[in-house]
């Protein structure tokens, strides 16, 4: 069934505090208050102004809580603690937990590829046949070199010009790990000029307190020789799952389908029970659905073009938290932000600046059908469109205009010297700036979209 999307109108404003536009909206009580602390700079702002806005104070429509630690946490965080005793002084654990330290947003780390002789003309060969087999290598950083191996990743951004690796400790041991992590991942799809779409996107979940991945950027080399740069991501995995929730126990699904934890139980009975869902009140009692309109609703202001609220079923996780019921993962956010294009420039998508965060959709893709029967539904439809507000607030192009500055310096010599950099540096100065102007425009569209109303219940 084809149906009519609408753009949102345009505007000339370009003032870019959300609150400023929707006094009345309760996602605002306190953020007005924290506006008028804007002097104390942008940083201080969003952070005070996060912990105003992130409980919306929404009349959520009611859901069955699973058992659950959910009722008073702010949307995708597990912030329960087991009681302390230990008799001790030592702070309870709290969640999310810090990342590793290879993800140092300060530091622009270089890892070494050293491969058996003859290892990497294997890998070369397995890109041209298109295997994801693993293959040995060494790996070190910051002089520590520890035994791996490593496969090459991809999808659309499969290219054997510049190979993108996942690095595994744990294949020959699964008990092994590096730091804490059972996995590294080096990506640099050829459509993200900047190579900042992950760096900056996933902040943006953070800041809404939603599950993240740790991302800075990487320099590899291979048998001694600089390859080339890369997004230095972490993979959505049991360790992720540790980092982020008290309980990591429960079963994670990759796209929505695939077991990759409990795999020797292999019950997935509760996800085909979401699967066979037809009402809002049947997908309530399994999904935390405050969590679930929080990320869609973040995927939707970036906007994620590739995502789950773009209706590609691939590209994210679903995690069955133990006591509050599936969660969405934001992944793979590397087509984000709407400059994305071919090597020749030209953009994979026109238009996107306007995208409307109900309607739009991937033009290879549909909406997924439980995201239809959520928004088809008033309350949560309205639920949703205040997380839009919630996800606009802390999409903030000053912020994230500084941060696309300073981590674009980060990389500009490596950049420079990489050899096999998808454009040249001049290219990539000019992405860098076409992204910092994109940001002030979807700011401007999403505000004018809300400013429209009247978009509940979503109509397909």
């Amino acid at each position: 069934m084809t149906r009519a999307t609408t753009s949102s109108p345009t505007s000339t404003r370009r003032d870019t505090t959300a609150s400023s536009r929707y006094p009345g909206h309760r996602a605002f009580r306190l953020a007005a208050a924290c506006d008028a602390g804007y002097a104390r700079g942008l940083v201080l702002l969003l952070l005070a102004c996060t912990a105003g806005t992130i409980d919306l104070g929404t009349d959520t429509p009611g859901t069955a809580d699973p058992g659950g630690d959910s009722a008073e946490t702010v949307p995708g965080t597990d912030t329960s603690v087991e009681p302390d005793d230990t008799g001790g002084d030592e702070e309870p654990e709290a969640w999310p937990q810090d990342c590793a330290s290879i993800y140092d947003q300060d530091e622009l780390p270089t890892v070494d590829l050293d491969f058996p002789p003859g290892g990497f003309d294997d890998l070369v060969s397995a890109c041209h046949s298109g295997s994801q087999a693993y293959h040995p290598v060494d790996f070190t950083w910051n002089d520590e070199t520890v035994a791996a191996m490593v496969r090459l990743k991809g999808n659309w951004s499969w290219s054997c010009d510049k190979l993108q690796f996942v690095v595994s400790f744990n294949e020959v041991d699964p008990d092994a790990r590096f730091h804490g992590l059972r996995k590294l991942v080096f990506d640099a799809p050829w459509y993200d000029h900047t190579l900042l779409h992950e760096r900056l996107a996933h902040p943006l979940f953070q800041r809404l307190g939603l599950p993240y991945s740790c991302v800075n950027n990487a320099r590899v080399n291979v048998d001694g020789e600089y390859y080339s740069l890369y997004a230095n991501l972490e993979r959505v995995d049991r360790e992720y799952l540790e980092r982020h929730f008290e309980d990591p126990s429960g079963n994670l699904y990759q796209g929505g389908s695939e077991l990759k934890t409990n795999e020797d139980v292999g019950d997935t009975s509760r996800l085909q029970a979401l699967k066979s869902a037809t009402t809002v009140d049947e997908i309530a009692a399994l999904v935390d659905l405050d969590e679930a309109t929080s990320e869609w609703a973040a995927e939707a202001v970036i906007p994620a073009l590739d995502n789950y609220w773009a209706g590609v079923e691939i590209n994210y996780y679903l995690y069955d938290h133990p006591s509050r019921g599936f969660l969405y993962l934001p992944y793979d956010l590397d087509i984000s932000f709407g400059d994305s294009a071919y090597t020749d420039g030209s953009p994979v998508w026109s238009g996107v600046v306007d995208a409307d965060p109900i309607t739009w959709e991937h033009t290879g893709w549909r909406k997924e059908v439980l995201f239809e029967i959520v928004l088809a539904d008033p309350e949560w439809c309205e639920v949703y469109v205040g997380k839009v507000v919630a996800a606009r607030e802390a999409y903030a192009p000053e912020l994230m205009a500084s941060q696309v500055d300073e981590w674009a310096a980060q990389i500009e010599e490596a950049w420079a010297d990489d050899p096999r950099a998808w454009v040249s540096a001049r290219d990539h100065a000019e992405a860098v700036a076409s992204l910092r102007e994109f940001l002030v425009d979807r700011a401007v569209a999403v505000d004018a979209w809300l400013a429209e109303g009247d978009h509940c219940p979503a109509r397909w």
